[in-house]
């Protein structure tokens, strides 16, 4: 099925190629400069600089580094209907692939348990999620070293992408999905469910959850709805990150349960599979446009800066 994939690779029509080319490529240049963007926001914002931000800010970076080292490589695979690139450069894609994609969900598991201190059990967030606790979470996130063999690691040609194949060895693949996939997903659903129970049981009882139960402070008040504002905010990140994981993850387990010979879906699926990974690096600035109006403030703010910087120089270039 492997070589039929790269057969149908290969031999795509022209209009077809062009078209896959320019859908890649665009979500390319799009993650870079919205996540890019949104660094730039958080910069000129001092009230962006929250707890909560520094993890947005965790996840810009993980994004930019998928669609800086990751991305191109799949973009050229497709313009050209092979890979052109050397062993080494296969397995470095892989494993970054994989990294960025463990970072991303690790740190969305730091902001579960960070929204459930801060909604749920007040007292205990201040000490553990200040700024150097956040970046300490962050830090054991990120820090795991994933060992990959020579032989689990191939170009897929269905995908246009090198990654780890999954049916190489099911107990390290199954022990690896388990540590870095499923306990994540368990500790947000969890977290999440805990945090919209209590902040509908305090819509419900119209008081304040938390530790502002026991005052009537409106300055407090006013705190304790913008966290659950915040919080919703979040979990929309979470959402388009799983819409866009969740596909992956079943068809790494369709192909995990069939072994070998690997690929064994059509290849539209794959190319999806693929798009999707991508577009999961695409997709958070977006969220934070739609739901949270400082940061469409700074977007507008940051076009405008650079609008403002191209007019004076095609002014002074006119000048002279």
């Amino acid at each position: 099925m492997t070589s039929k994939l790269s057969l149908k690779l290969a031999t795509r029509e022209k209009a077809l190629v062009w078209t896959e080319t320019v859908l890649f490529a665009v979500t390319n240049v799009v993650a870079i400069l919205g996540n890019l963007l949104t660094l730039c926001a958080v910069y000129h914002n001092h009230r962006l600089r929250t707890i909560p931000k520094i993890f947005v800010i965790a996840l810009a970076v993980s994004d930019i580094l998928m669609s800086t080292i990751c991305m191109p490589f799949t973009v050229a695979r497709l313009f050209h209907g092979r890979w052109i690139f050397d062993e080494t450069v296969c397995r470095f894609q892989a494993f970054e692939i994989f990294a960025f994609g463990k970072c991303s969900l690790g740190t969305m598991a730091a902001i579960a348990v960070s929204r459930y201190f801060c909604v749920v059990n007040w007292e205990k967030y201040l000490s553990p999620f200040k700024k150097k606790g956040a970046l300490m979470h962050i830090f054991i996130v990120w820090y795991p070293i994933l060992l990959f063999k020579n032989d689990s690691i191939g170009f897929q040609p269905g995908k246009a992408m090198c990654l780890y194949k999954f049916e190489s060895n099911i107990a390290y693949s199954a022990s690896i999905l388990c540590c870095f996939l499923t306990t994540p997903l368990i500790i947000i659903k969890i977290c999440y469910v805990i945090v919209f129970r209590a902040v509908s049981r305090s819509n419900l009882s119209n008081t304040p959850f938390g530790v502002f139960s026991s005052v009537n402070n409106p300055e407090l008040l006013r705190m304790n709805v913008e966290e659950a504002k915040v919080t919703r905010r979040l979990v929309a990140v979470v959402v388009g990150f799983a819409c866009c994981w969740l596909p992956i993850f079943i068809i790494d387990n369709i192909d995990m349960a069939q072994g070998e010979p690997t690929c064994t879906l059509p290849r539209p699926a794959y190319v999806t599979y693929g798009f999707l990974l991508y577009l999961s690096s695409t997709i958070n600035p977006f969220i934070y446009c739609a739901t949270d109006k400082r940061f469409r403030r700074e977007y507008k703010a940051v076009f405008w800066k650079i609008f403002s910087f191209k007019c004076r120089a095609n002014n002074e270039n006119n000048d002279a």
